[in-house]
């Protein structure tokens, strides 16, 4: 038995399926990109794929912000509570809706944030199925211009940064989720990306492999996340095997400047690239193919040669999802967690990825 993780090609967008060995299953974003109208469009069918993956409901849906690459035509997939429109029966219910507080509370949003914003307002004013991250001032306030609910029912719904998630743990559901992002703060204003949800998870007890899922957060918001977890001596929570990272190999996550041949990086996402990667390391870019041609958008080819960079000295890899298994005909890309033999803790590739490890990885914290 093993833990499963499975990214999808869907271009400059997010969706990552974590498969638990006791058949749970947490999907992080659902942003169905592909344009069936186009033959020439090689981007996943999202649902279809998630369909064969997942034949049940997911016991959790993380939305970890409300822009269209992370949510685009999720209400075309998901039975949705606070609408009949949206429980028509061949849709997938979500046990439990993991959201930052800013979809709750951000005025002027239409489409699928719109829709989105309606289901978790539905789920919290009935306390249930559903997790909000942070606790900002801005949602309080939202909270008390309300009439039909009380902050203070609601307090136990919420997952303050530097906390873990209620209902996982190592030993009953072989992870843990440990949140980074957002944090409280007593701003009004509205920034997604920088409020947006980044987790880190953790897989099995005794031989762990850990899984650092970055959002769209600038460099700026991973120097705040370091500098807070350093201060509090939680450096552990920012080891990572796997790196989901931020904004589809933008050079804003890295840097400042983008650089001519590579993004140099800040004080602290160096720390936390080249330092808090174990060994065997592997970093996905949900993105688009890396071409050598400067672009205004992501992928930014800098940002790619410094992480390239990165995971070749530490004998890993650096992984585009439209690139896998070839940029010709891009598909899931998945791997396995098996800590059946905690001595001979394997990490692997399905049989269809680029290429496969057959010796012993080390075990977490060996950044050998």
């Amino acid at each position: 038995m093993s833990h499963k993780l499975t990214f999808y090609p869907i271009g400059n967008a997010d969706t990552t399926l974590i498969k638990l060995e006791n058949d749970q299953s947490i999907l992080i974003d659902y942003a169905h990109m592909l344009c069936e109208d186009d033959p020439d469009d090689k981007r996943i069918n999202l649902p279809e794929a998630l369909n064969k993956a997942e034949d049940g409901d997911f016991d959790v849906v993380c939305f970890t912000h409300a822009d269209n690459d992370h949510i685009c035509r999720f209400s075309e997939y998901f039975y949705l509570d606070h609408a009949t429109l949206y429980q028509s029966g061949e849709r997938k219910k979500i046990k439990e809706l993991w959201v930052p507080a800013n979809v709750l509370v951000e005025t002027n949003v239409d489409g699928d944030a719109r829709i989105l914003r309606a289901e978790a307002r539905y789920r919290l004013k009935n306390k249930k199925g559903i997790r909000v991250f942070s606790r900002p001032k801005k949602l309080k306030d939202w909270c008390d211009a309300q009439e039909d609910i009380c902050y203070d029912d609601i307090c136990h719904l919420i997952v303050d940064a530097g906390t873990l998630v209620p209902g996982f743990s190592l030993f009953g559901n072989g992870v843990e989720f440990f949140a980074h992002s957002p944090f409280a703060s007593d701003s009004q204003n509205i920034d997604r990306n920088n409020e947006s949800i980044v987790v880190q998870a953790t897989f099995n007890d005794a031989c762990q492999t850990k899984l650092l899922l970055g959002s769209d957060v600038d460099n700026d918001a991973w120097s705040d996340i370091v500098k807070i977890t350093k201060y509090y001596h939680n450096e552990d929570r920012l080891i990572w095997d796997f790196f989901h990272i931020s904004h589809h190999s933008s050079y804003k996550a890295i840097g400042p400047e983008k650089g001519t041949n590579e993004t140099a990086p800040n004080a602290e996402v160096k720390w936390l690239i080249e330092q808090q990667g174990n060994g065997r390391a592997r970093i996905i870019s949900p993105s688009w193919e890396i071409t050598n041609v400067d672009t205004l958008q992501p992928p930014h080819f800098q940002a790619a040669n410094y992480y390239k960079r990165i995971t070749k000295s530490k004998n890993g890899a650096y992984f585009v999802t439209m690139e896998h298994p070839s940029k010709a005909n891009p598909d899931e890309l998945s791997f396995e967690i098996d800590a059946i033999r905690c001595a001979s803790l394997q990490i692997k590739e399905e049989p269809n990825a680029a290429f496969a490890y057959t010796s012993k990885p080390p075990r977490a914290g060996n950044n050998g």
